[in-house]
Parts: C-alpha cells; structure tokens; sequence
C-alpha cells in the first residue's frame, strides 16, 4: 500500500473520530460534512471508472472498493498496471 494510501485512511479515521467523539460541535459536524462529501465524490469516480475496474482484472469487488476509499490513486495504480501490459 501506498504512502498516501496510508495517509488518507488517517485522514479517513480522524474525521470519523472527530464525528464520534466531538458529535455536535462545530468540528464534529464540519467532519461529518467532510465525510459526507468525500463519500459522494468516491461514489462517483466508482460509476465513472467501473469498466476500467472491470478491464483490470482480478477481483471487481476489490477494484471498486480501492477506488471508492482511495479515488484517483487506485485509479492511477490501475493505469499503470495497463500500460506495463
């Protein structure tokens, strides 16, 4: 896994600590907004890059999953396995 793979999921685990442990708080709330955003924009790069996930080869499940945590940096990941082959 990536380095910015890693530092995203800290950035996914402090926003959903932030969500749990703050709630109400103006940094709670800005958290879940954030969460919130980021699920809709990861939602839509999956549908977008969904054949290219399904090109890759390997498990399409996975694929999606990578691409709905980690966005263009799975998706880069997988261009560039295509371009070695």
């Amino acid at each position: 896994m990536s380095t910015a793979k890693k530092v995203l999921l800290v950035v996914y685990a402090i926003l959903a600590g932030l969500v749990l442990v703050q709630g109400d708080s103006v940094a709670g709330v800005w958290a879940m907004r954030l969460l919130a955003i980021l699920i809709v924009i990861h939602l839509l790069e999956t549908a977008v890059y969904f054949n290219l996930c399904k090109a890759a080869g390997g498990s399409l499940g996975k694929n999606l999953f990578n691409v709905f945590l980690f966005g263009v940096l799975h998706v880069n990941e997988l261009k560039a396995a295509q371009l070695k082959n």
